[in-house]
Formats: C-alpha cells, structure tokens, sequence
C-alpha cells in the first residue's frame, strides 16, 4: 500500500468479508482486488470483530458476500486441497510495522522465535517493546504468523486473540511438521 493510499483509509476500496468456520474457531475474513486485508478470529461477538475491520479500513465500501469467503479460508487453512496460488496480502502500517511483519512471514510454519530474535532480525537490536507493539497491530492473524513469537522465557503473553488460541496455533503447526518430517524418514 502506497503512503497516499494509507491516508485515505480504504477509500475507493471495495472489501469483501464474511465470517466462516476455520480449525481454530469462527473467523472474519476480508479481502481486496488487492489480496488478504484482514483475518482475525471470533471469541464471542462478530459485531464487534466487524467493527474494528471496519475502523481500520474507515472509508472502504464493504460487501457481505460469506459465498466468496469459504473457498478463500479452505485455501489458506488447507492449502494442499486447494491450487497452489500464493496468497496476496495487503498491509496497512508504518514503515516499521511492515518490517515487522516481513520479518513474521520469514518464521518457518512450526517454529517459534522470540521478541528480541525479530527486534534482531529487523536490525533493531533494543527495540523488544516496540515489536510487540507492532506485532499486536497485525490484522491478518495466521497468514503473517505472530502466533509464532513468544517470550524470551517461553511464555505465550498478549495474542490479540487469545491465548488458548495461540496454543492451539502452534501445536496445529508443531503437528503439521512432525508430520512433514516423520515421512520424510
């Protein structure tokens, strides 16, 4: 997304969202002409999930179309029962965000990494703080993975959607890669 695009807000942008079971509880998903601008999951109030999809993007025209949405999420949770076309995404952040981010889709699926091991990663060695910040303002949750960052010590703190979820995130992954590695063998 361009500078001048991200003052505007999503205006004339058109977006299309529905709401759709995915392995890891209900989900709102968003997207564009443009590609993916929002995946974020439902504890217990669409209305309200729908809301911050529509702040953010405050002056985008959006289309309830749940027909388009379901094939979208069976690719992105099930890739391999789908062709194998990359999925866009389009970003709406500060420079440093978007570093941020860049840096989360470099994690291997089934892998974890710290705060401070993006903070490096980025160039920003003491920076910690400000990572976490800008990982909790990600908008697309499993496709840039934040699910995938934890603490120095280990512990699973702040997932935008909750911890119980972030769990379930990673052990579906560890999983996926057993998997992986075991028919390899």
């Amino acid at each position: 997304m361009t500078p001048g695009d991200f003052k505007k807000q999503g205006a004339n942008l058109t977006i299309e969202y529905g709401f759709a079971p995915s392995p890891f509880g209900v989900c709102l998903l968003a997207t564009t002409e443009r590609g993916v601008c929002y995946l974020g999951f439902v504890d217990e109030d669409k209305e309200e999930l729908l809301e911050q999809l529509k702040a953010e993007w405050c002056n985008a025209t959006f289309v309830q179309n749940a027909s388009t949405i379901q094939p979208k999420i069976q690719k992105i949770f099930y890739p391999s029962l789908a062709p194998s076309r990359p999925i866009t995404l389009l970003v709406k952040g500060t420079n440093f965000q978007i570093n941020v981010w860049r840096a989360l889709l470099t994690i291997p699926s089934g892998n974890l990494v710290s705060y401070q091991d993006i903070a490096q990663h980025i160039g920003k060695p003491k920076a910690s703080r400000a990572v976490g910040t800008a990982i909790a303002k990600n908008s697309i949750g499993y496709l840039i993975p934040c699910h995938r960052v934890i603490t120095n010590t280990g512990a699973l703190k702040n997932y935008r959607w909750g911890t119980a979820r972030k769990k379930a995130l990673i052990g579906w992954e560890a999983g996926k890669r057993a998997l992986e590695i075991a028919e390899n063998l």
